[in-house]
């Protein structure tokens, strides 16, 4: 799933610093979302099909939906501030801290929902910091 997500990000960060100052950055992050909308969609239709029409059983529930809004919102700020720093920064130094959220994840989990941290953990925030200040430092 890693090697899945990062060529899957080079290639998000590759097509939006290709697009360039060419089309708005509000159009590149509405077609994030609109194909991730259809996406689920059709899974819903695919999956959940029998419940939702014939038993009138939704996949989730109204505050589920609303934390997905909520999700779904900071997602588009995310995309939004990616795009428009990609017109000035280096893609090498925004992928670099763009996994800088692994690190607010694990700070989450921590002291909200009161994960034990592991050594692991530790060593694997260790290495985000080292090598994307290292990144940063080799994209300038």
């Amino acid at each position: 799933m890693a090697v899945l997500y990062t060529t899957f990000s080079a290639l998000n960060f590759y097509e939006m610093r290709k697009m360039g100052h060419g089309v708005h950055s509000s159009i590149k992050t509405f077609y994030f979302g609109a194909l991730c909308s259809l996406g689920t969609f059709l899974y819903i239709l695919a999956v959940e099909s029998e419940n939702v029409f014939q038993k009138k059983e939704f996949p989730i529930t109204w505050s589920q939906f609303t934390a997905s809004m909520i999700v779904g919102f900071f997602s588009w700020a995310n995309q939004e501030s990616l795009s428009l720093s990609l017109t000035v920064v280096k893609q090498g130094t925004a992928s670099a801290f763009n996994n800088l959220a692994l690190i607010v994840s694990l700070m989450v989990d921590a002291f909200y929902f009161k994960r034990k941290i592991f050594i692991h953990d530790i060593f694997g925030v260790s290495l985000i910091i080292i090598f994307a200040v290292t990144q940063s430092l080799l994209a300038n």
